[in-house]
């Protein structure tokens, strides 16, 4: 893009001297600096009611197929989520940056032509990367899974991919303008039908066998996101927000070529790194069964620990980040749109209250993982024989929050490639781990998750690096510290009174006691210390302004 080459470093003494306003073309909106996070705040909320419905769907689920039924319905995803991310995920990003930084230009017709041109081609390939899934199953099943039976699964959740690229379509567009709400909304309508649907399959076809039952829990992905697509379709053919506006300028629109290289030159590389970000699982699919039972492991044995790391721990490792991963999808827009307008205090701000908020939401999820390792699964699954797998994994929540929000900051500030080349290596690393760690006896599936933890590792640190070469050293080190020692005094705490609780209670009861105490102390801490602020907590759709005006009242006393 244009505006990459004058974009100068923030805080650097080059950027003081020399950056001057007065003379860009655009005008400058010097919109809040928590606009971006309310719209976090909307899909946050989303994403937790979507994840308790997933977290709740895996409790029957588990019970419903055990281990082994879940090791088949696992091997259905990594495949399917690698052409998801292929067919999808650039193109959203690449809608959302297109039509954040047209509508920054004042340009609302070019938004709605680049948002035409983008929805047929998800049509084309979302139809495409569903049928190759449907019938590469075979060889799939049989020479990745390693298991035939996975087949049923594996087709099952083909034609969610045409499906859920339709939805993607119309997120990136709501995404672009930053109304979350439709998107939200959608998430959630979605997680219903998946729930719903996976677990009244799976209970109809157990007793034609496990594979069958596997093959209708993979199926709900198809009925959920057909649900999702009915409400996001509907609301953008009533309401069509934001570029049904006019302009004072009237920028001339490009035709249909020169739109459709504008979003691929956007969506190639952001599917790039997608595609590359979804070789976690398939190098666990690859290579985790296969070297388990290079140590000695049963191919049963081996499909069960697979089925407890990649079903039990791994969705674990992602429920923390439904904030991190929402804020991401607010930042692209966000920080495009003020790239576009020049206004580089903007994005500088931008960039450290998210990379700040990241660090503090992220690292007591991860220590307090690591604490409650064996009685969260035994919780959520009744399995806690998972904190094999999911300890060494914990602090993976942490690494994969950064990579994630500095994966979005590089995008909207047009650093497309940058995160391909980040995840390159870490899948590189991930791999080699993999292979030299599972199959040894002493590590076995411990060996896997260390391998995860390296891989979100190597990622968020090259990004990292890449974010501060970019925009500058804009991470204050108080706010990182407090939130290091409210998080440290968090895990300590929670674990001494899960242990003292456990002592006199049913374990699970201790669990969730243990948990509300940690979320309590670390978020008093938090407040206290000043790591959140005022302005964050105004943030929060409904109660946020409340809350931040009894914070501010406490403070002045």
């Amino acid at each position: 893009m244009a505006h990459d080459a004058t974009f100068f470093c923030v805080g650097s003494p080059q950027n003081r001297n020399t950056l001057d306003y007065r003379g860009s073309i655009l005008p400058i909106v010097r919109s809040s600096d928590s606009t971006f996070l309310k719209g976090a705040f909307v899909l946050t909320l989303a994403g937790i009611v979507a994840k308790v419905i997933g977290a709740i769907s895996r409790i029957p689920l588990y019970s419903l197929l055990g281990s082994e039924g879940m090791g088949l319905f696992q091997m259905a995803y990594p495949m399917y989520a690698t052409l998801l991310i292929v067919s999808t995920g650039g193109l959203s990003v690449a809608i959302s940056k297109v039509l954040a930084e047209k509508m920054a230009r004042g340009d609302p017709a070019g938004a709605q032509a680049s948002f035409r041109v983008s929805f047929a081609l998800l049509l084309v390939s979302g139809f495409a990367f569903s049928s190759l899934l449907y019938f590469l199953s075979p060889w799939i099943a049989s020479y990745m899974a390693r298991d035939p039976r996975a087949v049923l699964p594996i087709r099952a959740i083909a034609p969610a991919l045409f499906l859920v690229s339709i939805v993607s379509a119309f997120r990136g567009f709501f995404q672009g303008l930053e109304d979350m709400g439709p998107i939200a909304v959608s998430q959630v309508l979605e997680q219903l039908g998946r729930l719903v649907s996976m677990l009244a399959l799976a209970w109809a076809l157990l007793p034609k066998g496990i594979h069958y039952a596997a093959a209708g829990a993979s199926a709900g992905a198809s009925i959920g996101a057909l649900a999702g697509l009915i409400y996001i379709g509907g609301t953008y053919a009533f309401r069509r927000p934001g570029t049904e506006q006019g302009s004072s300028g009237k920028p001339k629109t490009p035709g249909s070529i020169a739109l459709l290289r504008e979003v691929v030159s956007v969506a190639v590389p952001v599917s790039l790194a997608s595609a590359v970000f979804g070789l976690t699982e398939l190098i666990d699919l690859s290579l985790v069964p296969s070297r388990l039972r290079a140590s000695g492991i049963g191919p049963i044995e081996s499909t069960i620990l697979y089925g407890r790391m990649s079903g039990g721990a791994f969705p674990l490792i992602n429920l923390p980040t439904v904030f991190t991963g929402a804020l991401g999808v607010s930042l692209v827009p966000s920080i495009a749109a003020a790239s576009v307008r020049r206004d580089f205090p903007l994005v500088s701000r931008r960039v450290a209250k998210a990379l700040t908020l990241t660090y503090a939401l992220a690292l007591p999820a991860a220590l307090g993982l690591y604490v409650l390792a064996e009685p969260i699964p035994d919780l959520l699954y009744g399995d806690p024989e998972i904190a094999s797998a999911l300890r060494p994994m914990a602090p993976a929540v942490l690494f994969l929050a950064l990579q994630q929000v500095s994966t979005a900051i590089l995008q909207g500030l047009g650093l497309l490639t940058v995160p391909v080349v980040s995840l390159m290596w870490a899948a590189l690393a991930k791999a080699v781990l993999t292979w030299f760690l599972v199959a040894n006896p002493a590590l076995g599936i411990k060996g896997a998750s260390l391998g995860t933890t390296a891989y979100f590792f190597v990622a968020a640190s090259l990004n990292l690096t890449a974010v501060r070469r970019k925009v500058g050293n804009i991470i204050e080190a108080g706010p990182l510290v407090a939130a290091s020692v409210a998080a440290a005094a968090m895990a300590s705490s929670t674990g001494f009174i899960y242990r003292t609780l456990a002592s006199q209670i049913a374990s699970k009861a201790a669990t969730v006691g243990s948990i509300v105490w940690g979320m309590l102390v670390y978020g008093v801490l938090v407040l206290l210390t000043g790591v959140l602020k005022e302005e964050d907590l105004a943030a929060v759709p409904g109660a946020g302004p409340l809350a931040a005006g009894v914070l501010r009242k406490l403070r002045r006393r």
